[in-house]
C-alpha cells in the first residue's frame, strides 16, 4: 500500500513539474511548490527510519487541504493580477552605475569576511569543526557583519542577471561579471552551508527561465534544468557530507567504518547500503520535516494549548527588527520533535501560532502572493519583478524545509532588492 501511495504522489508531482516547465503558466512558483510537496509526500512513504510513523488521517486531511486551498487561491487571485498591464521596461541606467554598485557590494563582503577571519582565526571550511563553527559565527557575529559576509547570495544573481540582459557589454565588463560570480561562490563555500550556495545557483536558474519565458525552447529549458539540478544535487550532498565528516569523526571509535554519512545515519536510524548512502541527506529533508509537522499537529491540542504563544513566530523577524516586546512560551521542543530537526516545513510556524486556521491562512496568503509576483514578472520583466519571482521560487522550494520568510536576512534581502530596483 505504501509503495502504491508513493507511486501515485511521485507521479502526480512529476506531472505538475512537467507543467511547471512546459505548461501554459510555466515557471510559476505555485506549480513548483505543489510539485515539490507531492514528490516529498510520496518519498516520505518509504519510512526508512524507525522513528517515522504512518501519516495519521488528520495529517492527510491537512496536507491535501493545504495543497487544494493553495492552488485555488492562486487560481482565483490570478484573475485580479491579470489586470496588470504588460509593459517592456528599462533594466538599468548605465554600465558604470551597475559596476559601482557591484564593486561596493563585493568590497563590503570582503571586508566583513576579513573581520570574521581575524575574530575567529579561521572560517568554517578551514576549521576542524566546520559544522559547529558556522553556528558560533552566527551567534557571535549575527547581524550586519554576517549578512555582508554572505552578500554573494545576492550579488551573484544580480551579476548573472546583468550578464544575461545587456547584450552590448564590453568584453572587460563581461569578464568582470564572471570573475565576480566565481569569487562570490568561493566565498560562500568557505561557510560550508549548502543553503547559501543553492540559493545563489537557483536564483540564477530562475532568472534565466523567467527572462526567457517567451523565447526559450524545450531544449534550452531541459539543459538549464539539468545543469541547475545536478549542481544543486552535488552541493546538497557534498557540503553537509564534508561538514559532518570533518566535525564528528573524532566522536567515533577507530574500529567503526566511519564515512561522511555515518553521523546522519546514526541520528536518523537509517542504514542504507554503502552505494546509496549519498542519498541520505536528500531523503531526510522531506521525510523528517513532514514527520515533524505531523508531530506538531499532535502536540498542539486541547490539553497542550500553545496557539498564538510561539513568539508569534510568523511575525517574529518584524517583532525583533522593531524591538516590540512579545509573549514567549516555554516550548517543549524535545517532547515534540526528538530526534527531529525543528523546522517542520514552513507550515509549522503558522500552525503553532494559529492552529488549523494558520494552515488555511498560509495557503491563502502564499497562493495569492505567489500568483501576484508571477503575473507581475511575466508582464513586466524588469530587474525587480524578475529577482523577486526568482527569490520566491526559491522560497517555494524551501517551504518543505522551513519558512524562509521568518529569516532576518529575508527582510534585508527585500530592502536591498527594492532599493536596487529603483536604479537598475
Amino acid at each position: 500500500m505504501n509503495l502504491l501511495v508513493l507511486f501515485i504522489f511521485v507521479l502526480l508531482g512529476l506531472v505538475v513539474g512537467f507543467f511547471y516547465l512546459f505548461g501554459k503558466n510555466k515557471f510559476s512558483p505555485v506549480s513548483l511548490l505543489i510539485s515539490l510537496w507531492l514528490v516529498a509526500i510520496g518519498i516520505s512513504q518509504l519510512r526508512l527510519s524507525p522513528y517515522e510513523l504512518p501519516f495519521s488521517f488528520q495529517f492527510w486531511l491537512v496536507l491535501i487541504g493545504f495543497l487544494l486551498i493553495f492552488y485555488f487561491s492562486s487560481l482565483e487571485s490570478s484573475k485580479w493580477w491579470d489586470k496588470i498591464k504588460e509593459k517592456k521596461e528599462n533594466y538599468y541606467t548605465s554600465d558604470n552605475f551597475v559596476f559601482i554598485i557591484l564593486f561596493l557590494m563585493t568590497l563590503a563582503c570582503l571586508a566583513s569576511n576579513i573581520y570574521i577571519y581575524l575574530k575567529f582565526g579561521t572560517l568554517p571550511i578551514l576549521s576542524s569543526e566546520p559544522d559547529k563553527l558556522r553556528f558560533i559565527i552566527n551567534k557571535q557575529v549575527f547581524g550586519v557583519w554576517e549578512y555582508l559576509a554572505l552578500l554573494p547570495r545576492i550579488f551573484i544573481p544580480i551579476s548573472f542577471f546583468i550578464y544575461l540582459q545587456n547584450k552590448k557589454l564590453k568584453p572587460i565588463n563581461k569578464n568582470l561579471l564572471i570573475a565576480n560570480i566565481i569569487v562570490g561562490f568561493l566565498i560562500l563555500f568557505l561557510y560550508a552551508a549548502r543553503s547559501n550556495v543553492v540559493f545563489a545557483v537557483l536564483l540564477c536558474y530562475f532568472s534565466y527561465l523567467i527572462l526567457n519565458i517567451k523565447t526559450a525552447n524545450a531544449k534550452k529549458v531541459i539543459i538549464a534544468s539539468l545543469v541547475a539540478g545536478l549542481v544543486v544535487l552535488f552541493v546538497a550532498v557534498s557540503v553537509p557530507a564534508f561538514r559532518h565528516y570533518v566535525t564528528y569523526r573524532k566522536d567515533y571509535l577507530s574500529d567503526i567504518d566511519y564515512n561522511p554519512f555515518t553521523y546522519l545515519a546514526n541520528l536518523s536510524g537509517i542504514h542504507l547500503p554503502a552505494w546509496l548512502s549519498w542519498s541520505l541527506p536528500l531523503y531526510l529533508i522531506p521525510s523528517f520535516n513532514l514527520q515533524a509537522l505531523m508531530r506538531s499537529l499532535n502536540f498542539f491540542n486541547s490539553n497542550n494549548f500553545f496557539y498564538g504563544l510561539y513568539d508569534l513566530s510568523v511575525f517574529n523577524p518584524l517583532i525583533k527588527i522593531f524591538h516590540v516586546s512579545n509573549i514567549s512560551a516555554n516550548m517543549n521542543w524535545e517532547a515534540m520533535f526528538l530526534p527531529w530537526w525543528v523546522t517542520a516545513t514552513f507550515l509549522f510556524s503558522y500552525q503553532a501560532d494559529f492552529g488549523l486556521l494558520g494552515i488555511l491562512l498560509a495557503a491563502i496568503l502564499w497562493g495569492v502572493g505567489f500568483s501576484g509576483i508571477y503575473v507581475w514578472a511575466k508582464k513586466r520583466p524588469a530587474f525587480l519583478p524578475v529577482m523577486l519571482l526568482s527569490y520566491f521560487s526559491f522560497v517555494s522550494i524551501m517551504s518543505i524545509y522551513t519558512n524562509y520568510l521568518m529569516r532576518p536576512e529575508f527582510y534585508m534581502d527585500m530592502a536591498l532588492l527594492i532599493f536596487l530596483g529603483f536604479f537598475l
